[in-house]
């Protein structure tokens, strides 16, 4: 064996740190001593970088790379690849184990037999059992044969038997598929995807007697409920373009693959359905790409059984209710409503199931509670995080509303706003003082009123009724602390810049940096925001958002950047200043036009742990540049989402606000 060979292993990690320690022990335990561990953090909230910052200085051979979250393992795994020197390539995962012998095995094999690409025996245990779940390859694969690479994407397709974690690559195999950066959004199961490629541009795969150990745990992302568990029909469409490119759309190997879409369609379908509460704020999307999904299967390719039990895939909506009355009737009556009186279906199903999650959330905190010797009975807006509240507008909308409504009622007004940051950090009283020690709240139910409201349509109507509602829970618990948690806008129809300005004004530290802003802009300006979530596929926020392709991507910053040429010739003495969650919308704009932009991370609060001053001061930077400004836009194309941030900032300055539809 050559033991000159320098082996890069290579992970992908994002709030690991309990796995950090393990996954470094079982490298440095290896017979194999010629190797660099590349890592690389994918935004992290946890101590994952300070645990990898200490095992750095205790063994060169790590290398340790930070970038801001993607929302998947291939773009870090690629970035540590990019970083890597040595001429091969094993991908590992941060939860994972090897034996000790295992990079030994791997070179040996790869060596004796001259392959592209060697994989390892994959065993799949149970964290908390330890318990074996099953192995790969599965039976029927000859271990000791030396595979034309292409015949293994024949023979695993449709199901991947072989494991596709911990294999040994020639560098240039996956360098060659990698970069330069493919064009599809990366779907979670993107690494069967990745594999088959990587066996198209290779020559020939074996297999080793290595042992790869992979461990399923509460934090896999496979074993939750959540819109990125509907990922796999979507690659598993990739699979089928890429089975229909290799061997042809008449080939059996297609016809395999259609049918495993067509089952997997299948299961995200009753999935969605038997989970639908679990996923409602997602809804639209999910049912968006299951019908897209639907609309790409061919009943020519399905059994006659098939075809007869699914009516030959003729009609979304009537299979949708067939599986609504098979595993949720109650899902049929609401979509019923939804569709007869939308409004309807807002204020009476969704309102009240959102209430009720955040009841749940908060349960705990109020059930643990002491009770105080005495209180005050305030009236306490409360962002704590034992629910969850929104955005930084939402939450202070909230309390600038409840403030309202206890000068009506003649209650004094408090406001504990810790979670994720302490408000007053960035925001301090004005003219009135709504500070109040944690230890003056009474968190348990005998001493507190919990009032729980929560915005969804914003229209005139919501707005009075929620007023109407905290003025009579107020008036109803004067002898109790009333505990308000709500994002109630109603605020806005009553001199909300007058009130804003007796609540806040900036902490010395934020009004120092917005005074150094201020002059660097300069000369008057306007302000344009832009929120994309995660359309351009560089801001991994909470709503869920799917990545347009990148010809859609193109299209739309183009759109933008025809919009942001219009306002410059408009308003040609005004500087331009843009605000947006993308940073690759603000990189654009800066290519063509002399604009600005506020420095600093772009964040949302409600999406973030993080406990960092600096982390969290650009959105505080932002809202008030926007109302200091002469005027304020608001960018609204296809596929980009409604903020009420710049809105909100333009009331509280004064300052014209207007909406670009284009």
């Amino acid at each position: 064996m050559n033991e000159n060979a320098l082996l890069s292993i290579v992970t992908p990690v994002y709030n690991g740190e309990r796995f950090v320690q393990s996954a470094y022990e079982c490298l440095y335990r290896q017979t194999y001593r010629n190797w660099e561990w590349v890592v690389v953090d994918d935004g992290s909230t946890d101590h994952t970088v300070a645990r990898m910052h200490h095992l750095q200085e205790q063994d060169s051979r790590i290398r340790f790379f930070q970038q801001p979250n993607s929302g998947s393992a291939k773009q870090p795994r690629d970035h540590a690849v990019y970083e890597s020197k040595g001429c091969f390539i094993i991908p590992f995962d941060i939860d994972d184990l090897l034996s000790d012998d295992y990079l030994e095995l791997m070179l040996c094999r790869q060596q004796e037999t001259g392959a592209d690409i060697v994989y390892p025996k994959m065993i799949f245990t149970d964290l908390n059992t330890g318990k074996t779940t099953q192995t790969l390859p599965v039976a029927g694969f000859d271990t000791k044969k030396i595979y034309v690479s292409r015949d293994l994407v024949r023979e695993t397709a449709p199901e991947w038997n072989i494991g596709c974690n911990g294999g040994i690559y020639k560098r240039e195999v996956w360098i060659n598929m990698s970069y330069p950066e493919r064009k599809e959004p990366i779907w979670m199961n993107s690494d069967e995807v990745d594999e088959r490629l990587y066996l198209l541009h290779a020559q020939t795969a074996a297999f080793a007697e290595a042992h790869y150990y992979y461990r399923n745990h509460e934090q896999s992302i496979s074993t939750k409920v959540t819109p990125k568990l509907f990922h796999t029909q979507k690659t598993c469409l990739q699979l089928l373009d890429i089975t229909e490119e290799a061997f042809g759309k008449s080939s059996e190997e297609y016809r395999r693959m259609h049918r495993k879409a067509f089952y997997d369609w299948r299961c995200k379908m009753k999935l969605f359905i038997t989970h639908y509460d679990q996923l409602a704020y997602a809804q639209g999307e999910l049912h968006h790409s299951l019908q897209n999904c639907f609309q790409r299967l061919d009943p020519r390719l399905l059994t006659t059984r098939e075809r007869l039990q699914f009516i030959n895939l003729c009609h979304f909506g009537l299979l949708f209710a067939l599986f609504c009355l098979k595993y949720n009737p109650k899902l049929l009556v609401q979509k019923i409503i939804q569709r007869c009186c939308p409004e309807a279906y807002i204020t009476k199903i969704i309102k009240p199931r959102s209430e009720q999650t955040m009841y749940q959330q908060m349960a705990d905190s109020y059930t643990q509670g002491q009770s105080l010797s005495h209180y005050e009975p305030y009236a306490i807006s409360i962002f704590c995080g034992n629910v969850a509240s929104g955005g930084l507008v939402d939450r202070l909308r909230g309390a600038v509303s409840t403030y309202m409504a206890c000068q009506t009622c003649e209650r004094k007004f408090k406001l504990h706003f810790t979670y994720p940051f302490k408000l007053s950090d960035y925001l301090i009283p004005s003219e009135y003082d709504w500070q109040i020690a944690p230890d003056d709240i009474a968190f348990n139910k005998s001493q507190s009123a919990i009032i729980v409201s929560n915005t969804l349509l914003d229209s005139p109507k919501e707005r009075l009724e929620q007023k109407l509602y905290l003025q009579t829970e107020l008036h109803k618990n004067k002898d109790k602390q009333v505990h308000v948690y709500t994002n109630a806008a109603f605020c806005y129809n009553h001199d909300f810049a007058r009130v804003f300005r007796q609540l806040f004004k900036p902490a010395p530290r934020l009004q120092e940096h917005l005074d150094a802003i201020r002059s660097q802009i300069g000369s008057p300006y306007m302000t344009v925001s832009a929120r994309f979530c995660n359309k351009l596929d560089d801001f991994n926020e909470e709503v869920y958002c799917e990545p347009l392709m990148s010809q859609e991507r193109d299209q739309l910053i183009s759109n933008c950047l025809c919009q942001l040429k219009k306002l410059i010739g408009n308003y040609p003495c005004l500087r331009l200043v843009i605000c947006s969650d993308s940073t690759r919308f603000i990189k654009e704009a800066q290519r063509h036009f002399n604009i600005f932009t506020i420095p600093g991370t772009i964040s949302h609060i409600g999406n973030d742990d993080i406990h960092d001053y600096n982390y969290y001061e650009k959105t505080f930077l932002d809202f008030f540049t926007i109302s200091q400004a002469e005027r304020v836009f608001l960018l609204k194309g296809p596929y980009m989402m409604q903020s009420g941030f710049p809105y909100a900032a333009a009331l509280a300055g004064g300052v014209p606000f207007e909406i670009i539809h284009f």
